[in-house]
């Protein structure tokens, strides 16, 4: 099976740890949570803990990125 997704130069770096001005010591696929953030994606299940991080994927599935394993899902986060 391809990949049909489009291939964005400018999406095939990484984005700064501070890119959202983040203030958590929580980051989400490689960036800081700024606390409103990290607030609202509490509210939808992500655990609250400090020194963490996590890979969302658009569907909502959920990784702690150190141990690998899958959390509960977070629901859809953006529509298709």
């Amino acid at each position: 099976m391809s990949d049909k997704s489009p291939f964005i130069e400018e999406f095939n770096y990484p984005m700064p740890e501070k890119c959202a001005d983040g203030n958590t010591n929580v980051f989400v696929n490689g960036r800081e949570l700024h606390q409103k953030d990290l607030d609202l994606l509490v509210r939808r299940g992500l655990p609250a803990d400090a020194d963490r991080s996590y890979v969302i994927e658009i569907s909502g599935r959920v990784l702690d990125e150190e141990s690998g394993l899958e959390l509960e899902g977070l629901g859809k986060l953006a529509p298709s």
